[in-house]
């Protein structure tokens, strides 16, 4: 199995940190949204999309690892600017304002951002459909008229965590609710979970074969994981149970965007958000699987694949994330892989705990 030795490990972590520096000198005050490929051409937007947060995430995981006010100032700033945001009516607000406030508030004490995540969980637990036993994808940010009837996995950990750690009672109640309804909904008995399911005529209609795309099932891993750290069993043996099929379904350690499609191409931040969810089952007691052996050999594949450039003209660009633009469905680099990459790299270096965000 592959290891990133801590040269290694470091130099990665260093030229993804520099990278924010190059992005920003290109997007200026908007937010970098994708850049197809290697090209450095980016798309941007002046509220963020649901990428925003992201942005200013990965300004608070550098401000993390270098301790200068300069970077959490500008961290701070980026995650205010969310703020038009917080009444968007999509689950997606969820990992807006999670990863773009949580590390401020978390590991700074940074009061605006405790402040609006409080604000954000309130607003999102607003949408909880009693009818769906969840809160559903919502209309905004591509989830279209039936979006209000969707039920979407990909959000699971962002939104577990945002209503979890709301202050009052009855916000952090339906996080298990929340929880319990889009597993029900989403999950299968051997560990695959559908990425999206459709509420019609008081049944779930699933639609698509569970655990094929490979980037919903690593959001299901990561939501287990999460759930695992805030309530132990069942979730733990769920947790377990997801990342098995995994790994039972995906060799490579690059796995195939889907199952179905193999020569599609491949997501390589679906492998950087599965490893993520293994370090979090690591991090908890009582395990005996290898899960950190396996997270570091997923994390060794990409950061040692094209899809990473650590030296050249470019270097800490990752573009390796699917994702669908005019141009069809392609990789891109994007705020929102270069965040979990930097994430799941400071966590195997332990400098980050690996359920902090």
């Amino acid at each position: 199995m592959s290891e990133l030795m801590a040269l290694q490990r470091t130099a990665a972590i260093d030229a993804l940190l520099l990278r924010l520096e190059v992005i920003e000198h290109l997007c200026g005050e908007d937010f970098p949204l994708y850049s197809p490929g290697l090209e450095d051409r980016w798309t941007v937007s002046r509220g963020g999309s649901w990428l925003g947060g992201f942005w200013a995430g990965l300004w608070w995981l550098r401000a993390r690892v270098s301790g200068a006010s300069a970077d959490r100032h500008k961290a701070a700033r980026i995650s205010q600017r969310l703020t038009g945001k917080m009444a968007a009516p999509t689950i997606n607000r969820s990992m807006i304002f999670w990863y773009g406030l949580a590390p401020g508030a978390l590991w700074f004490d940074d009061v605006p951002c405790r402040l609006m995540l409080d604000q954000a969980g309130a607003a999102l637990a607003i949408s909880f459909s009693r009818t769906l036993g969840c809160i559903p994808l919502g209309r905004d940010m591509g989830g279209g008229p039936q979006g209000d009837q969707r039920i979407v996995i990909d959000t699971l950990a962002p939104a577990l965590r945002l209503l979890d750690r709301h202050p009052l009672d009855s916000v952090r109640e339906l996080a298990a609710q929340h929880l319990q309804g889009t597993l029900a909904a989403c999950g299968t008995w051997r560990g695959a979970y559908c990425a999206s399911v459709q509420y019609c005529q008081q049944r779930v209609v699933v639609q698509e074969q569970a655990g094929c795309w490979s980037r919903g099932q690593a959001w299901a891993m990561l939501g287990l994981a999460q759930a695992a750290g805030l309530y132990g069993q069942p979730f733990t043996d769920l947790a377990q149970r997801a990342c098995d099929y995994w790994l039972e379904t995906r060799r490579e350690a690059l796995p195939a965007n889907h199952l179905q499609h193999p020569d599609a191409g491949d997501d390589p931040c679906a492998a950087v958000i599965a490893a993520l969810a293994m370090l979090g089952l690591d991090s908890l007691p009582g395990q005996s699987m290898p899960w950190r052996e396996h997270a570091e050999g997923l994390l060794a594949a990409v950061v040692h694949s094209q899809h990473v450039e650590l030296g050249g003209a470019t270097p800490g660009l990752f573009g390796g994330m699917r994702y669908r633009t005019g141009e069809g469905d392609v990789l891109v680099e994007s705020a929102c892989s270069s965040f979990f990459l930097l994430l799941a790299l400071l966590v195997l270096d332990g400098r980050i705990n690996a359920l902090d965000c």
